[in-house]
C-alpha cells in the first residue's frame, strides 16, 4: 500500500483545516517525488495552502508550483548523472564532490531553465517553506524565497551536504537588535551565515508543518513503508568519510540527523487527534540511490512515483475530500 493514514477528522474540522504537503529529501530517489508530483500536475490537484520540502523535496515543489511536468525527472537523469556535478575522487584533492554551483546554474538557462516566475504566480499567497541547516547552531530554520536569486539560493543551501558541498551557502537574515532606548524600537539588522543541507536538522518537517497549523498534512516519502530509523543517505555519508579525519564530526551530524528523524516518526506514529496525516510510499522497492544510481533505476522509481500519485488520488479519503470541496 502507497498510504499510512494516521487520523480522520470529522468533515467540519476538514473544511476548515489547513492543507499542508511535506516532500522528504533523499538526493536521487527525489525522481519518486517526481513522479508523484507529475501524477497530480496531469490531474490538476493542487488544493495545499503550505509546502514545505527538504533538499531534493525542496526542488521538487518548486518544479511542481512552476507547471514543469517531466521537469523534475529531466534534471535529476540528465543533471545529477553528469561528471560535472558528481566526482568522488574529487573529494581526495580538496574539491568539492558534488558541484551545487554547476548544477544551479544551468537551472537558470537553457533546457534546464527552472521557471521562478511561473513558481511564485502558482504559490501566490499560499506558504512554501525551505528547510536549512545553520552551520553555527545546527538548527533548523525555515525560509520562504523573497524573489527568484533568493529563491535558488535557498535550493542549494538547502541541498549543500556537509563534506560533498563544503563550504556551505551563505545567507543573510535578519534579527531584531535589541532597542538601546524608548525611540529605537524594532530595528532590525542583517546578518550573513553559512546554512546546509535541511536534512541534517529537519529530515521530514512534519511537525513544522503542524507548528505552522497544517491539520491535514501529505507527506511524500522517498524510502520504502516499514523504514522506521534512518533516511537513505545517512549509511552512504558515513561510508564515504569515516575513512578520513573528518569522521567525528560526520558522527555529531549522523546523531543529530537520527535524532531529528526518530522524533518526525514518532510524531506521525502518534500524532495528535486534530491531525490527518498521509503518507504517499512506493509500491514496490526503490532502486535509485542518493547518488550513483543507473538510468534505468531511476526510470523505474519515476514510474512508481507515477502509479502511487495516481493511487493517491483514486483511494485516498483526504484526496477525495480534497477534491469534493474544489468542486
Amino acid at each position: 500500500m502507497p498510504l499510512v493514514v494516521s487520523n480522520t477528522p470529522s468533515l467540519d474540522a476538514e473544511k476548515s483545516a489547513k492543507v499542508a504537503l511535506v516532500a522528504e529529501g533523499g538526493g536521487q530517489r527525489g525522481i519518486f517525488t517526481a513522479g508523484v508530483l507529475d501524477a497530480w500536475l496531469e490531474a490538476q490537484f493542487d488544493p495545499f495552502d503550505m509546502f514545505i520540502g527538504t533538499s531534493a523535496g525542496s526542488q521538487n515543489l518548486t518544479s511542481f508550483l512552476a507547471r514543469q511536468k517531466g521537469y523534475a525527472k529531466k534534471l535529476i537523469r540528465g543533471l545529477t548523472r553528469h561528471k560535472r556535478f558528481y566526482q568522488l575522487g574529487r573529494g581526495l584533492v580538496g574539491a568539492n564532490i558534488v558541484d551545487l554551483d554547476w548544477y544551479f546554474e544551468q537551472t537558470s538557462r537553457g533546457s534546464f531553465k527552472l521557471d521562478l516566475a511561473a513558481a511564485s504566480q502558482s504559490l501566490g499567497q499560499r506558504e512554501l517553506f525551505i528547510s536549512t541547516t545553520n552551520a553555527s547552531d545546527r538548527k533548523a530554520y525555515f525560509f520562504s524565497p523573497q524573489g527568484r536569486q533568493h529563491w535558488r539560493e535557498l535550493l542549494k543551501a538547502s541541498s549543500a551536504l556537509p563534506f560533498l558541498y563544503k563550504q556551505g551557502v551563505k545567507l543573510t537574515t535578519w534579527f531584531e537588535r535589541e532597542a538601546a532606548n524608548s525611540n529605537d524600537i524594532g530595528v532590525k539588522e542583517a546578518m550573513e551565515q553559512v546554512y546546509l543541507d535541511g536534512g541534517l536538522a529537519a529530515p521530514l518537517p512534519v511537525m513544522e508543518a503542524y507548528r505552522r497549523g497544517a491539520r491535514k498534512i501529505v507527506v511524500i516519502r522517498t524510502v520504502n513503508d516499514g523504514f522506521a530509523l534512518q533516511s537513505v543517505w545517512v549509511h552512504k555519508l558515513k561510508a564515504w568519510i569515516c575513512g578520513s579525519s573528518f569522521c567525528p564530526r560526520t558522527i555529531d551530524y549522523l546523531v543529530q540527523h537520527e535524532r531529528a528523524y526518530q522524533a518526525e516518526l514518532d510524531f506521525m506514529a502518534n500524532p495528535p487527534a486534530d491531525v490527518d496525516i498521509v503518507q504517499v510510499f512506493a509500491n514496490d522497492t526503490l532502486q535509485s540511490k542518493l547518488l550513483g544510481s543507473s538510468d534505468a533505476n531511476l526510470r523505474f522509481d519515476y514510474q512508481q512515483g507515477l502509479k502511487a500519485g495516481r493511487q493517491f488520488l483514486a483511494s485516498s479519503h483526504l484526496a477525495h475530500s480534497l477534491l469534493s470541496q474544489a468542486v
